[in-house]
C-alpha cells in the first residue's frame, strides 16, 4: 500500500508540473451576469462555455451581483435561490449540501458527500473546507442529478461549484465594509490588473468578525465569528494561445465560539426507540419534571439562550495551490489542473448544552488532498468531444474524545488515518444528427482504494484505562481495506423544435464509492464499520424555453432509483451507515422575468417524493421512511426593482421561500421532523450611476423566525437533542467602492 501510496502521488505531481508546458486551453472564462447586469449567465457545467438556457441539465447560475445581493459569505443563503437544494452547515466545521434529497449526514470528519464541492473545476473533498471560499466570485453554478462523466467524484446528486474570479488585463478592483447584528463587521475585496503585456494578477480578500447570537447565562456566548482569508492569483501567456495560472488560497478561523451553536431540548423515548420532546409535567427519567437523563431542563423556551458550563473553541487553518494550464494545439484544446489542499481543525464543543459535564466532545483534523486532472476537447462540424484522466489521493488523520465521565462514567478517545487513492477516466460527446437533434453519450469508470487504521481506547471517570480495540489492515484484512470500481454513464437526446426551445430526456447515472464509519465507544462490532458504494440511476425529461422575451420558464421531471444509499443513523451515541435501497421522484420548475423596465421576477417550485426502504429503528422495527431534508413542497422566489434617483439608482429587492415538512435524520423521529417555514429576506442599494459607489442596508431573516437547520437525537443515551437553529434576524448595512 505505502509504495502504490507514493508512486499515484509522485505520479500525480509529475504529470501536472512536467507535462504542464504542452498542454491546452478551454474556452476562456466568460463574464457571468444576472438580472440586474447586461448580458446572460454563461456556466461551464458540461466543462465548456454556454449559455444556462442552451445547457441541457438542471442548472442554475447565481452571477456575481445576485451573490453580492444575497450575501457571498453565507454559502447557506444558496438555499433560498435554488430549487431543491437544501444546506446543513453545523458551524464553519462542516457543510453539507442535499440537492433533491441526496445528501450525508454523517458528522465524521473522515467523510465524503454525494453532493460535491466545485472551486475552479477543483474537487474539494473535505467538508470542513468548504465554508468560508465563496468571496470575490464570478458565479455559483448549482448541478442537479448525477454529473459523474464529466466531474466524476461524489457528484451522485449533483454538485455546486463556485467560479472565482480571475486576473484581468486592465486595472480594477472593488471594496465592502459590511456593519451588522451582534457587532458584525465584514469586509471583502481584490485588486486586479496587469503586470506586463503578458503577466496579469489578482488579490482578493475576505473577514467576518462578529459576537456570539446565542446568549449563554453562565459563560462566554455561541454563534460567534474570527474568520479571515486571501487568494492570489498571477496569470501569464505561454506563446500565443496558451495560459498558466497559479492560484493560493488561505483560509483562517482564530479561536472562533462558533462551535457548538446548539440549543437544548430534554427528550423522552418512544416504542420504536426515538426520540420526542418531553413535556413540562413529565418525569420520563426519574429526574425531574420535563428533564433530560442527567436532571437538566431548558426552561425558557428560547433557542437563543443556553446555559453551558464549557467554553468551546473550532480553530480552522486551509490552504490551498492550484496550477492550471491551459494550451491550443491546432484543433485540440488540452488543459492540466493540479491541486493540493491542507486543512488542520480542532474542535470543541459542550454536547449537553447544560450547567453539567454530561458530554463534552472534542475533534482534531490534519488533512491532504492531491489530485491531477488532464483532459482535452475539440469540436468538428458535428461533434463536440471531450475525453481524460483524473487522479486524487486523501489522507487524512482524525482524532475525537467523547467525554461522559460525569454521565456514563466512561471517556473514549478514538480516530485515526484514512487514506484514499482514486483513478479515473472518462469521455463525453455531444453528436448533432440535424439542428434539431441532438445526442450525448459520456462514460466514466473510477478506481477507488481506501484503507483504514482505527483504534479506541476506553477510560472510566477516574482515568483508568479500560483498554483498546483497534480496525486495521492487519488485524481485519478483508475489511478494513477496501477496493472499489464502477462507471457512471450519460445518454441523452436533445430536440431544438424551434428557436428559444429546448426539450431533453435521458438517463444518467451516478456512483459514490463505499467507506468506513465512525464509532464511539467499546465493544462494536468491525463488521459493522465498512459500507458499501452507492449507484443513483436518473432518469429524467425537462425543457428550457423562452416564450416571451425577456421571460424563461425551465423544468424537468426526474426519477431517481437508488441501489445501496448510503444511508446514515445514530442508535445511542453511535453512528452507522448502511446500504439501503431507496427511490426519488420529484418535478422542478424555474420561471425568470423582466416585465418591466428594471423589474426582475424568478420564481421556482419543487414536488419531491422519497423513500428509504427496509430501515430498522433502534428498538428493531423494520419500515420505510422518507429521505432527510427533503421536503415535499419548496417554492421560492426574489423580486428586485430599480429605478433612477438623482445621480444614481435605488434597487428594492426582496426574496422569500416556503419549505414543507422535513426530518433531520433517516429514522424520521419525533424531534426530527421540522415544521413548514416562510422566511424571507428584504435589501435597499442605491449604486451611483458610474456604478462606484454603493449603499446598502439589508434584513435577513425579515419576520425572525425561528426554525432549525439540523437536530441531532440524543435521547437513547443521554434523553436530550441538540438542536441547530438558523440565525435569528439580522440587520445591517455595506458600502462598497468599486474602480
Amino acid at each position: 500500500m505505502a509504495i502504490r501510496s507514493r508512486r499515484l502521488s509522485s505520479a500525480l505531481l509529475a504529470s501536472g508540473f512536467i507535462a504542464a508546458p504542452a498542454l491546452a486551453q478551454a474556452a476562456p472564462d466568460a463574464v457571468a451576469a444576472h438580472a440586474g447586469d447586461s448580458g446572460e449567465i454563461v456556466v461551464t457545467a458540461q466543462k465548456r462555455e454556454q449559455s444556462v438556457q442552451n445547457t441541457s441539465l438542471a442548472v442554475t447560475a447565481l452571477g456575481g451581483a445576485a451573490l453580492a445581493s444575497v450575501g457571498r459569505q453565507d454559502v447557506t443563503a444558496l438555499a433560498g435561490q435554488v430549487p431543491s437544494l437544501q444546506v446543513n452547515q453545523y458551524s464553519p466545521t462542516i457543510t453539507v449540501f442535499n440537492i433533491r434529497g441526496v445528501s450525508q449526514n454523517d458528522f465524521a470528519d473522515s467523510q465524503e458527500a454525494p453532493i460535491a464541492f466545485y472551486n475552479d473545476e477543483v474537487y474539494v473533498g473535505a467538508l470542513g473546507a468548504i465554508s468560508g471560499q465563496t468571496f470575490d466570485l464570478q458565479r455559483v453554478e448549482i448541478l442537479r442529478g448525477p454529473q459523474g462523466t464529466l466531474f466524476g467524484r461524489n457528484a451522485t446528486g449533483g454538485l455546486v461549484q463556485i467560479v472565482t474570479a480571475k486576473p484581468t488585463r486592465q486595472f480594477e478592483g472593488f471594496g465592502t465594509l459590511t456593519i451588522g447584528s451582534y457587532g458584525q463587521v465584514a469586509t471583502e475585496g481584490a485588486v486586479s490588473g496587469p503586470l506586463s503585456d503578458h503577466v496579469r494578477a489578482r488579490l482578493a480578500f475576505t473577514s467576518n468578525y462578529h459576537g456570539g447570537y446565542i446568549k449563554n447565562d453562565i459563560g462566554p456566548n455561541r454563534g460567534g465569528s474570527k474568520f479571515y482569508g486571501g487568494r492570489f492569483q498571477i496569470e501569464s501567456d505561454v506563446g500565443e494561445q496558451g495560459t498558466l495560472r497559479l492560484k493560493v488560497q488561505y483560509l483562517r478561523n482564530d479561536h472562533e465560539r462558533s462551535s457548538g451553536a446548539y440549543s437544548h431540548v430534554a427528550l423522552g423515548v418512544n416504542a420504536d426507540g426515538l426520540g420526542y420532546a418531553l413535556p413540562a409535567n413529565q418525569n420520563f427519567w426519574g429526574t425531574c419534571n420535563g428533564c433530560d437523563a442527567v436532571g437538566y431542563r431548558d426552561a425558557d423556551g428560547n433557542p437563543f439562550t443556553i446555559s453551558s458550563n464549557t467554553d468551546p473553541r473550532f480553530d480552522r487553518t486551509y490552504w490551498s495551490a492550484t496550477l492550471r494550464y491551459e494550451q491550443k494545439i491546432g484543433d485540440v484544446d488540452l488543459v492540466s489542473i493540479t491541486d493540493y489542499q491542507k486543512l488542520k481543525k480542532n474542535y470543541g464543543e459542550d454536547s449537553d448544552i447544560g450547567p453539567t459535564s454530561a458530554f463534552n466532545y472534542t475533534t482534531a483534523q490534519d488533512l491532504y488532498q492531491l489530485s491531477q486532472e488532464l483532459h482535452l476537447s475539440g469540436k468538428t462540424s458535428r461533434l463536440q468531444w471531450l475525453v481524460g484522466a483524473y487522479g486524487m489521493k486523501i489522507r487524512t488523520d482524525n482524532a475525537y474524545v467523547a467525554d461522559l465521565a460525569q454521565s456514563l462514567n466512561l471517556v473514549t478517545h478514538y480516530g485515526g488515518r484514512q487514506n484514499t487513492e482514486s483513478l479515473a477516466v472518462f469521455g463525453q460527446g455531444e453528436y448533432e444528427f440535424s439542428p434539431l437533434v441532438h445526442f450525448i453519450l459520456g462514460a466514466r469508470y473510477s478506481w477507488d482504494w481506501k484503507d483504514y487504521n482505527f483504534a479506541l481506547t476506553a477510560f472510566d471517570g477516574a482515568g483508568n484505562n479500560q483498554g483498546t480495540q483497534a480496525f486495521n489492515p492487519t488485524l481485519y484484512p478483508a475489511l478494513a481495506r477496501e477496493t472499489f470500481g464502477n462507471y457512471s454513464l450519460k445518454a441523452q437526446f436533445d430536440i431544438r423544435p424551434a428557436n428559444n426551445v429546448l426539450l431533453y430526456a435521458g438517463v444518467n447515472r451516478g456512483t459514490k464509492s463505499g467507506g468506513f464509519g465512525v464509532q464511539a465507544f467499546p465493544g462494536f462490532d468491525p463488521s459493522t464499520l465498512p459500507y458499501g458504494q452507492e449507484v443513483l440511476t436518473n432518469y429524467e425529461a425537462g425543457f428550457k424555453t423562452q416564450p416571451l422575451p425577456g421571460m424563461t420558464f425551465n423544468g424537468s421531471i426526474i426519477h431517481n432509483d437508488y441501489k445501496n444509499y448510503q444511508a446514515y443513523t445514530i442508535v445511542g451515541l453511535s453512528q452507522f451507515i448502511t446500504n439501503r435501497p431507496a427511490r426519488i421522484n420529484g418535478v422542478e420548475l424555474e420561471l425568470g422575468a423582466h416585465p418591466l423596465s428594471g423589474l426582475s421576477l424568478q420564481a421556482f417550485l419543487t414536488y419531491l417524493d422519497t423513500k428509504v426502504r427496509n430501515i430498522t429503528l433502534p428498538a428493531g422495527r423494520v419500515t420505510d421512511r422518507v429521505m432527510p431534508q427533503a421536503p415535499r413542497w419548496s417554492i421560492g422566489g426574489r423580486i428586485q426593482y430599480q429605478f433612477p434617483v438623482g445621480p444614481g439608482d435605488i434597487s428594492l429587492q426582496t426574496d422569500w421561500k416556503y419549505d414543507d415538512v422535513q426530518y433531520f435524520s433517516t429514522f424520521n423521529a419525533p424531534i426530527d421532523r421540522e415544521p413548514q417555514r416562510v422566511v424571507g429576506n428584504a435589501r435597499v442599494a442605491f449604486k451611483t450611476r458610474d456604478t462606484h459607489w454603493e449603499i446598502a442596508a439589508f434584513v435577513n431573516n425579515l419576520t425572525d423566525k425561528w426554525y432549525r437547520v439540523y437536530n441531532l437525537d440524543l435521547s437513547g443515551a443521554l434523553g436530550l437533542g441538540q438542536q441547530t437553529f438558523a440565525t435569528p434576524r439580522w440587520i445591517g448595512a455595506s458600502i462598497s467602492y468599486k474602480f
